[in-house]
This record gives structure tokens, sequence and C-alpha cells, in this order.
């Protein structure tokens, strides 16, 4: 019985890269991983190793599959020099998967020089980049440089996307959740929006004395 269980995971597993839609959309979670045995979380771990930095997805499932083991490769692989794709998208995907690293990095251990790290793809050529960097970054345990880059994306940033991100979690490090009902979380997130730099400054003044960030 729980042979079959674990062997039907494993195939679960394997389906998954056949998948689409909203399943791939997804991402390989925890769940892909509960019932398998140890030699059968080490087969998924070597399927997923394989040029696991060229994807984003086997990234998500070894941090998913072994957190601690997954790690201590991420930290290794962004020490490594990035190769200069032929090609934009190659570029955007490297740049991507590396923040992703960082974004995992930083969520079981908390860095200064990983957070810093992050910090570079705040101006990526790539808008999806720049949007990914705001998004990944956390929310406590930040640094002054992350927090100077977000101030910096809301005056700067001409992506829709990556300005709304970087405005909503420098709003988050400043301790206000996202809350369209309330009038004040309201009132300083247009002051960011707002294409006069007097009324943006404004209301990074106003977060600044709402809570100060939680440096590390």
């Amino acid at each position: 019985m729980t042979v079959e269980r674990s062997n039907s995971k494993l195939a679960e597993f394997y389906a998954f890269f056949e998948s689409s839609g909203t399943e791939r959309l997804n991402g390989l979670g925890e769940s892909y991983f509960i019932g398998m045995s140890d030699s059968e979380k080490e087969e998924a771990w070597n399927f997923l190793l394989k040029d696991y930095t060229l994807s984003g997805e086997q990234i998500t499932g070894l941090y998913h599959l072994d957190s601690n083991k997954a790690i201590s490769i991420f930290k290794e692989a962004i020490t490594l020099p990035v190769a200069k794709p032929l090609y934009s998208a190659e570029q955007k995907a490297l740049e991507s998967n590396r923040l992703l690293m960082l974004k995992y990095i930083n969520s079981l251990e908390p860095d200064e020089k990983y957070v810093t790290a992050m910090c570079a793809y705040s101006k990526s050529q790539f808008e999806e980049v720049r949007a990914e960097f705001a998004q990944s970054l956390p929310d406590r345990q930040i640094t002054r440089e992350a927090v100077e880059s977000l101030q910096g994306m809301v005056f700067t940033e001409t992506d829709s996307l990556a300005q709304a991100s970087a405005i909503s979690k420098l709003m988050l490090i400043h301790g206000m959740e996202f809350n369209r009902r309330d009038p004040i979380y309201k009132s300083i997130y247009l002051s960011l929006l707002s294409d006069d730099p007097k009324e943006k400054s404004a209301g990074i003044s106003r977060l600044e004395r709402h809570q100060a960030p939680d440096y590390i």
C-alpha cells in the first residue's frame, strides 16, 4: 500500500513536466514530494539537479524537496560567473533564476550580502525582472540599500507592474499591508504613484514616520 502510494507520487512528479495550464503555473510545491521514500526523493533530486540554474521550475522544486540542501547549492551557484547568452530571452531567464535563488536563500537564511546581491536586479534591462526584484525582496530583515533601490524605482520606474510592485513592497517594509479600504494606505499609495516628484517624496516621508524598516 505504501509502495503504491509512493510510486504514485513519483509518477505525479514526472507528470508535472508534461503538464500545462494552471498546474504548470502553480509550480512544484511541497505536495509533490510528500509520500516519497528516501530513494525516490533522491531520484527526484537528481532529476531536478541537471542544469537547474536554467530552470526556475527546477530551482523551486529543489527548494521544496530539501530546502537546506538546496540553499547550500544555491549559495555556490550564485558565486559563479554568468556566461553571456546569445539571446535577450536567455539573459532574462538567467537573471530571473539567480534572483529566485537569492529569494530562497534569504527566506531561510536572511543575510545582508544576499539581500544586497538582489539589488542589482532593480536596474535590470528587463521590466519583468525589475518587478520580480521588488516582489522577491523580504519585507523584514532588509538592508538600507534594498530600501533605497525600491525608492529609486518609485521615482524612475516606467513599467506599471514594476512600479506597482516597488510601491507595494516599500509600503509593506514600512508596516503597511495592502488594504484598499484603508484611506491612509490609499493616500500614500497614490502619492508614491504620482508623477510629481515632490508628492512622491512626501509619500516616502509619511511611510518613514509610520514605521522604520526592520533592518538586518
